[in-house]
């Protein structure tokens, strides 16, 4: 897999995580979290819906506009990715969260912080 490959694949999952938080609101929150699904809880998640469609944007769009300063951009998502991961296991520990959703998210985010810090080092 290449780099490119990898800001791909990202910004594909981040878009579909995207839509699904901002279409699907209610269902997004009580599969993803365990939580009921309050009508403020579902403009919050309307909201990093919206957060999460721009950033899935920016990976598919990172390999055609960065050229020579991928890898550097690579180390930024690695450590995104890093953030992801700790805020999300740290969730689940603390049994903040609940349900399958978010143990494969904190997975897929540990691989994909492990693939972008393997695949940007110079």
């Amino acid at each position: 897999m290449s780099l490119s490959l990898l800001f791909k694949v990202q910004g594909i999952v981040l878009i579909i995580n995207g839509l699904g938080s901002l279409f699907l609101g209610s269902i997004w929150i009580a599969l993803g979290t365990g939580w009921e699904a309050t009508p403020d809880l579902i403009t919050f998640g309307q909201f990093t819906g919206v957060v999460l469609f721009v950033v899935g944007i920016w990976s598919w769009r990172f390999p055609d506009i960065a050229a020579e300063n991928l890898k550097a951009i690579g180390m930024l998502f690695a450590l995104g990715s890093l953030l992801f991961t700790a805020i999300i296991l740290f969730h689940i520990i603390t049994g903040a969260i609940a349900g399958a959703t978010p143990y494969v998210n904190v997975v897929l985010t540990a691989l994909f912080t492990l693939a972008f810090y393997i695949y940007s080092r110079s």
